[in-house]
């Protein structure tokens, strides 16, 4: 199996925000004036008010989207090699080229866990692509990037990777696991954690890689969702995400 290491160069991230303005309609008039019933008095019916709860948002929580509407805090974008955004109740990442594709958040985060389901809908007919998460992204002066990029493939391998000025070095490389759910219109629930020094994916409620980052590197930055076909005559790659939940350990 072959997995390309490549990354995205100098992605531009354009944030739509989209806001509804909608026209308040007032009750229908009353056509002439009403004539009361002689000795009638109209008692409205007793009402038992039902007191409301509160949702309670564990305090560990960061950000969560379910994507039912477009997002303040994920990119939208569309380039040649591929889009990024909300669609129909997910977030799309697109990939038509031979580089990796992603759409990053506005917020900068530190020792985050990133919870996550993703579908592949469209990708090779080996299913030979890959999808993920990347932490603590950030750009240089020059527009490339660092990070981490934590990844599985449609054919059920997975992978750790340190991103360098936009050059991809594995950690822990591709290696094939069966708990990963394979093949297009599969859904992987991704357990992502990059705290400190510790990285690690968790697939399907499994832990099934470990790596530390590297020294030197940055402890925050951007999270981004991914996907890239690794086949060249077949370089279409379309992945869903949706149930995001960012928090702290």
């Amino acid at each position: 199996m072959k997995k390309r290491n490549q990354a995205t160069i100098g992605m531009i991230a354009a944030i739509v925000l989209l806001a509804c303005a909608c026209p308040v309609t007032g009750l229908p008039a009353l056509g002439g004036d009403a004539t009361p019933t002689p000795d009638f008095s109209f008692v409205p019916p007793a009402t038992e008010e039902v007191p409301t709860q509160a949702v309670q948002v564990p305090s560990n929580v960061l950000y969560s989207d379910d994507f039912s509407a477009p997002s303040a805090e994920m990119e939208t974008y569309s380039g040649e090699d591929g889009t990024a955004g909300v669609e129909n109740g997910t977030y799309v990442i697109r990939s038509t080229g031979d580089l990796w594709q992603w759409g990053k958040s506005t917020s900068q985060f530190a020792d985050t866990v990133v919870d996550v389901d993703v579908t592949m809908t469209v990708g090779p007919t080996n299913d030979n692509a890959g999808f993920g998460v990347v932490c603590r992204l950030t750009e240089r002066e020059d527009t490339s990037v660092d990070g981490y990029m934590i990844a599985i493939s449609g054919d059920g391998y997975y992978s750790i990777r340190d991103i360098t000025a936009s050059n991809m070095t594995a950690l822990v490389d591709w290696q094939f696991s069966d708990v990963i759910n394979q093949g297009a219109n599969a859904t992987n629930h991704l357990k992502v954690t990059c705290s400190g020094s510790n990285l690690s994916l968790e697939v399907n409620g499994e832990v099934i890689a470990t790596a530390s980052a590297t020294p030197g590197d940055d402890l925050s930055g951007s999270i981004a969702f991914s996907a890239i076909s690794f086949e060249t005559d077949q370089p279409v790659a379309e992945a869903h995400f949706d149930n995001l939940v960012i928090s702290q350990p």
